[in-house]
């Protein structure tokens, strides 16, 4: 009877252990937001074509984050941020060769267009090289780090005004419809 009670009571001591342990919750994380920091406008603002301070320029932002060593994600975000830079301008410049391909379709042959292809690939190329980075933010409750690149409209148009594959007609074309892709897309947020 001794033994009866005793695990009856051992098992009610069980019971209401695993009760109890099993009716506790651990309080969910509260989610850090970049909000929360204050961080630069350019983190939340993101990449895109701008004007800036009468300058009409690229962004590109570009982040690293859960690397341990410094070096290798200043670098990372740097890349990225330049990476972002040229994928802008790769399609700035395809839009404008396909607008330039419509216009000239007719009356161009077939080598003139084929220097304005090689033209065009060796722009971006070019126009890339000259972006710049120009700021860093390091996210205090993260491990994360962001890089801002930049690089004028008027960079893409000195590539395009010193281009020996392309002719004097097609340059200036090609420079006024790279102001007015920029103008677009920065009004749409691109």
């Amino acid at each position: 009877m001794n033994i009866m009670r005793f695990r009856s009571g051992l098992m009610m001591s069980l019971l209401t252990t695993v009760l109890f342990f099993g009716c506790t919750s651990t309080p969910e994380k509260t989610r850090v937001i970049v909000g929360d920091y204050q961080p630069p406008d350019w983190v939340n603002k993101g990449s895109g074509a701008f004007k800036d301070t009468n300058e009409k320029v690229f962004y590109g932002v570009g982040l690293a984050d859960g690397m341990q060593n410094l070096s290798l994600q200043r670098t990372t975000a740097d890349d990225r941020a330049i990476a972002n830079v040229a994928t802008q301008i790769k399609s700035v410049v395809k839009r404008l060769k396909k607008d330039y391909e419509s216009i000239t379709a007719a009356g161009k042959d077939s080598t003139e267009r084929e220097n304005v292809d090689n033209a065009m690939k060796l722009l971006v190329n070019q126009t890339v090289s000259g972006a710049r980075i120009i700021d860093h933010w390091e996210h205090p409750g993260k491990n994360v780090l962001y890089a801002l690149a930049r690089v004028e409209l008027k960079t893409l148009q000195k590539k395009i005004e010193t281009s020996k594959e392309l002719s004097d007609e097609s340059r200036d074309a090609i420079k006024k419809k790279a102001e007015k892709l920029h103008e677009e897309m920065a009004k749409e947020g691109l």
